[in-house]
Parts: structure tokens; sequence; C-alpha cells
């Protein structure tokens, strides 16, 4: 839980300074609730964030280098390289990885 508070806190400060939260940020919450099975509570996190905005990756590559990316992230990246469209937003983005989670859990409880 305390993983959760921590971005929490960080949401916050990160509006209190104007820093715009890019997609890799976007993806970390979604990550980090969606492992800990919180997903009810994920809207609770986002509401903090500007879900109508583009969708921009404003980390230096160096850190995906290092340690990766998200399965957010990653699906995301891969969702829009694929199909291209012009008004995409984050909305958007979550909103389609959400249905592809449910769906991968359904398939997975089936078996």
């Amino acid at each position: 839980m305390s993983l959760l508070w921590d971005l929490h806190l960080t949401l916050e400060h990160m509006k209190h300074e104007k820093v715009v939260p890019d997609l890799v940020t976007c993806g970390c919450i979604v990550d980090a609730y969606l492992d800990r099975r919180l997903g009810r509570n994920l809207y609770f996190a986002l509401n903090k964030m500007n879900l109508n905005d583009s969708p921009v990756v404003l980390t230096d590559p160096f850190v995906f280098e290092v340690l990766g990316k998200g399965d957010f992230h990653a699906s995301s990246e891969a969702f829009l390289e694929f199909r291209r469209q012009r008004e995409w937003t984050y909305r958007k983005l979550i909103s389609i990885y959400l249905k592809k989670q449910y769906r991968r859990n359904q398939i997975f409880w089936n078996y």
C-alpha cells in the first residue's frame, strides 16, 4: 500500500509544481493498481491527471534501456503504432488497455 500512497503523493506534488504527467507516469499508475488487483480504485488516482490530453512520452529513452517499459506503456505504444488515429487521449488508451486485461483474465480463468 505504501507504493500506491507514494504514487498519490507524487501526483499531488506534480500537480502543485505544474509538471505534466506523460505516458510513462500514467502507465506506472495503471500497472501498479492492476498488479495489486485494485482496478476499481484506479480512477481515484487517475483523476489527479488530465486524461483528455494527447499521450506524449517525455521520459529520456535511456530510462527505458535501463528499466524497460511497463505493460501499459508497451501495449499503448504498440497500439498507437499500428492504429493511426489523430484524437488519442489517455482516457481512450486506458479504456482499451483495461478491456484487453479483462479479456485476458477471462480467458485465464476459463482454463
